[in-house]
């Protein structure tokens, strides 16, 4: 064997042990947070069933979205091992019935408080008259999800931030405007891209928007940004409401 040969084995072979201990350690975590996250959900309930004594109108608002944020965390975390657990890091997709008006108010409740300490003003208007699409609601609850903390970390303060649900042709659509700085046409073509960030300028970590766009293709839907030298920014998605995807089997691996 050459030496080539031999090194080439030896990389495979460190990177293939690499690779098992970050599935492991992500495995791991996700095990360890879901203990101290049913914790949280079981406390709110309690609290909220009046176990500790009166819960006023007020907080009832607040502790019921935070029981719905744990919730959903509670659930991401599940996906999180459930993709662990399969050696090609894919996620099977539940087939239900999901509206994404319903998505999107839901989301737009709990975010609301991120967007009032930036003193940006949401709005949320919906024009479409077929809301519900076939797909995983915790999956697509997370792509809506990503694009609206997207939308309000790099908004700028004390500006509006418009949502719209619409149907376009045969599709459901999600999209938001917001005033952010520009986004050129390089960073446009590559925003959802594997670990490209622009922490500087309008994404996160780059993982969220990646796993938004594998999400979106995998119901067979397109995710779309626009970008104005006004500062206007336009992230969305569109999904086909077609019937015939109710039994689709359909999966999304990362």
């Amino acid at each position: 064997m050459s030496t080539s040969t031999s090194n080439s084995a030896g990389n495979t072979e460190d990177n293939d042990v690499l690779q098992k201990q970050r599935e492991t350690f992500v495995a791991s975590l996700s095990h360890d947070l879901k203990n101290p996250t049913i914790a949280q959900i079981r406390a709110i309930e309690l609290i909220l069933k009046g176990k500790f004594g009166k819960v006023l109108p007020q907080q009832r608002e607040i502790m019921e979205m935070v029981l719905d944020s744990c919730k959903y965390m509670n659930a991401m975390l599940c996906s999180v091992l459930a993709t662990y657990r399969n050696e090609k890091g894919t996620i099977n997709l539940k087939s239900e019935s999901v509206s994404i008006a319903d998505l999107a108010a839901e989301c737009t409740d709990e975010m609301i408080y991120l967007a009032n300490d930036k003193g940006i003003k949401i709005t949320l208007e919906n024009s479409a008259e077929q809301e519900q699409v076939w797909g995983d609601m915790v999956q697509l609850r997370r792509v809506v999800m990503n694009l609206l903390s997207n939308g309000i970390k790099y908004a700028y303060p004390n500006t509006e931030l418009i949502i719209k649900v619409y149907n376009e042709q045969n599709n459901t659509c999600f999209m938001f405007e917001n005033r952010s700085p520009y986004l050129s046409p390089e960073k446009r073509k590559s925003i959802f891209a594997r670990y490209i960030s622009y922490s500087k300028t309008h994404t996160g970590i780059g993982l969220g928007l990646y796993a938004s766009k594998k999400i979106v293709e995998a119901h067979g839907g397109t995710i779309f940004v626009k970008s104005y030298e006004d500062e206007r920014n336009i992230f969305g998605f569109k999904l086909p409401n077609d019937e015939c995807l109710k039994d689709a089997k359909r999966c999304v691996t990362f």
